[in-house]
């Protein structure tokens, strides 16, 4: 039994260590397909030149541009929806909504006053947060809290560009 033990012991560490490889200094070839990164880069001699740094990769966003001087309120949310006419800039792209709120809220934006905001449609936004997101071009917001909230919950919306 100690010498069957002691071979399957021996198996599993000789295969550990086979399954270590480093990867090949020569481009094992070109990959094919859609959507394949390289995770090294190769020189025209197929050797490796370089990896990829991660902390190299600097990701950047437009800051976001108002559109419009004075905010939309949403004044009074509650957990019934209200209706809200908006007028946002023709070429506005995105908008950024401040909720001071103390519990959540969610958004629809509508064509028309009479589509129906549920909790199962519109934009959940956390209480307490401001996002930038891009604009579906409405003309009405619909708006409800998702809890009673304890006094004044009037989120502020801007219509602008770059931000996200």
């Amino acid at each position: 039994m100690l010498r069957l033990v002691s071979a399957v012991l021996a198996i599993v560490l000789s295969l550990s260590a086979v399954s270590a490889e480093t990867p090949p200094s020569v481009a094992p070839g070109v990959p094919s397909g859609s959507g394949t990164q390289p995770v090294a880069v190769y020189g025209p001699d197929g050797r490796i030149v370089a990896f990829p740094d991660p902390a190299g990769i600097v990701v950047t966003t437009m800051p976001f541009r108002r559109l419009h001087s004075m905010p939309i309120r949403l004044k009074g949310l509650t957990t019934t929806p209200k209706v809200f006419p908006i007028s946002r800039p023709a070429d506005a792209t995105t908008y950024r909504v401040v909720v001071p709120c103390n519990v959540n809220i969610r958004l629809l934006g509508a064509k028309t006053a009479d589509e129906v905001l549920t909790d199962d449609n519109g934009v959940l936004y956390l209480a307490g947060t401001d996002v930038t997101m891009g604009t579906s071009r409405p003309d009405f917001i619909i708006a409800k809290t998702t809890a009673v909230p304890d006094g004044d919950c009037t989120p502020e919306m801007h219509y602008g560009m770059g931000g996200g």
